[in-house]
């Protein structure tokens, strides 16, 4: 079992594309854990994006809290890389805390937070991981792997891919398939 630990943008996506239940599917065998900064971040989010609401009911995602010193100095760290003020970048920053303290892989979609990731040797991947994941699990076809990552970019959701269509022949070029 590996520990998850989601940063908003994977959750808010998934959400917005009413694809939750399936990616609760394919993390069924992890540990999946979300920063209460993570959850404040998507809770801002509600009034603009009324899916967003019911991610903080999904009972495979365990709330966790940077409570200890050490959590709380790493956090710190992050958040002085990342900036963006009072109420931006905590999600990530309580990621890569998180991460740093008790272990797991980081689930981020940002650029320069997987660029700290792969500087300070934490493990990341993102939200096309999870669906590859899916389908080297057997959870997921091909068909619904690749509808999921069209429903994501229905989201307006960045992605180094244009369609579902492109997703296998990506996949393969990052060498997650065989």
């Amino acid at each position: 079992m590996t520990t998850l630990a989601f940063d908003s943008t994977a959750l808010s996506h998934f959400a917005r594309g009413d694809r939750l239940a399936e990616l609760e599917t394919i993390t069924a065998d992890d540990e999946c854990v979300v920063p209460a900064e993570v959850l404040a971040e998507l809770a801002r989010g509600v009034a603009e994006y009324p899916a967003l609401g019911i991610v903080s009911a999904q009972t495979w995602l365990s709330p966790v809290e940077l409570e200890e010193f050490a959590e709380l100095v790493a956090f710190a760290k992050y958040k002085g890389e990342l900036g963006g003020g009072p109420d931006r970048n905590n999600g990530e920053a309580a990621v890569l805390a998180w991460v740093t303290m008790h272990g797991g892989v980081a689930i981020i979609d940002e650029t320069v937070a997987t660029n700290i990731c792969d500087r300070d040797g934490i493990p990341v991947q993102g939200s096309l991981w999870l669906v590859i994941q899916g389908y080297i699990k057997k959870v997921l076809d091909r068909a619904t792997a690749e509808g999921i990552v069209d429903d994501l970019i229905s989201t307006d959701m960045w992605l180094p891919v244009a369609s579902g269509a492109a997703l296998f022949a990506w996949a393969y070029s990052k060498g997650w398939l065989p």
